[in-house]
């Protein structure tokens, strides 16, 4: 008879446990995708066409999975666990570094030099900045071309230990061949190694407001454009405020945040249209009483950088569209045409052609 209701409890405990996860989630707030994660939608079972999605069932069970009760608290409970006792990632895109620093898993790959692009792919990427910038150029336009440094190509004595197969990398490579082939550049390792300041997030892949005000005077000093307004020596104060894109992967219920840099002077500009956040993929602004339009091509890198270029031109748009879409320049009366690329994602200069005017 104890035997007998030891298995009801155990049943019933059961059965309740699985009614919180799955029915627990038309009660309370959904969860937000964290980071770069895509969560699936609400299944169909007919599409607008009218035909049956006979994958149904199976796409009932990912929405349950993805969008069940408690579900991103008990990922933030087991990484933490792995994390604390075992010292492992239990996320595939997030490296566990020293001293609380965190990386991207994409990262890796150029960190120890595996599957450095050939000679001919480089020459491939090199070929296309330089028919860019030969564009540019013939419409009486300045190029400039900038690689944003991975995280750990620049502070590498915070990654775990990690056998280098090989000291050459993609930047280096598309930097040197770039030099021959005068392609306007800068290389922003030398520059961001010469500061003693750290000025990327710990939590997160990019760089800070400092690293991003840096850039910004870099950029400005090498179009030889002057302003008496220096952001990167400019007053500022810290606040822990940032939730690091990396951190949120790993712990998407996590409460730690990063050290954010405020700076005090504001920022002037105005947005032509609504900005509805850093990542949108076309922003527009204006700032009065200053000079030169500005198109920029750019990443995620850009979320930090833009509001420091959009305070310096007179007009300026941020794109980004990929294929790059130099049709944009008479769009907006571009005399400035800046082309970003995050580090790990050289590879994809060599997959994608540019867009003319026809």
């Amino acid at each position: 008879m104890m035997n007998k209701k030891i298995y009801i409890f155990f049943i019933f405990f059961f059965m309740t446990i699985c009614m919180l996860f799955s029915v627990g989630m038309f009660f309370i707030e959904q969860p937000k995708p964290r980071a770069n994660e895509i969560l699936s939608p609400k299944p169909l079972l007919t599409f607008p066409d009218g035909s049956i999605n006979t994958h149904y069932l199976e796409d009932v069970t990912n929405y349950v999975g993805d969008h069940s009760a408690f579900r991103a608290d008990l990922i933030t409970l087991r990484h933490k666990i792995l994390a604390t006792v075992f010292k492992t990632s239990a996320s595939e895109d997030v490296i566990l570094g020293k001293e609380g620093w965190l990386f991207y898993q994409d990262t890796k790959n150029d960190y120890v030099g595996k599957n450095v692009l050939l000679d001919s792919e480089i020459q491939t990427i090199v070929h296309n900045i330089k028919m860019m910038q030969n564009y540019v150029e013939e419409q009486g336009a300045q190029f400039l071309f900038f690689i944003a440094p991975n995280k750990n190509s620049l502070y590498g004595q915070y990654m775990p230990e990690l056998e280098i197969l090989s000291k050459e990398s993609n930047a280096k490579k598309l930097m040197a061949a770039m030099q021959k082939e005068e392609i306007h550049f800068i290389d922003f390792y030398d520059i961001f190694q010469s500061e003693e300041e750290i000025l990327y997030h710990r939590l997160d892949s990019h760089w800070n407001n400092k690293g991003a005000a840096l850039a910004r005077d870099v950029i400005l000093q090498t179009l030889e454009i002057s302003d008496e307004l220096q952001w990167y020596l400019s007053p500022y104060h810290t606040e822990k405020n940032h939730k690091g894109d990396l951190y949120e992967m790993l712990y998407p219920t996590g409460k730690e945040l990063d050290d954010n840099v405020i700076f005090e002077t504001p920022f002037r500009f105005v947005p032509d249209r609504e900005i509805h956040g850093p990542d949108d993929i076309q922003i527009d602004t204006t700032r009065e009483q200053k000079e030169h339009s500005l198109l920029m091509f750019r990443d995620s890198f850009g979320n930090a950088l833009y509001p420091f270029l959009a305070d310096s031109f007179g007009h300026s748009r941020f794109s980004r569209k990929m294929p790059y879409p130099l049709t944009m320049m008479q769009e907006v009366n571009a005399d400035i045409v800046i082309v970003e690329i995050v580090e790990r994602n050289i590879p994809n200069l060599a997959k994608n052609e540019f867009i003319f005017e026809l």
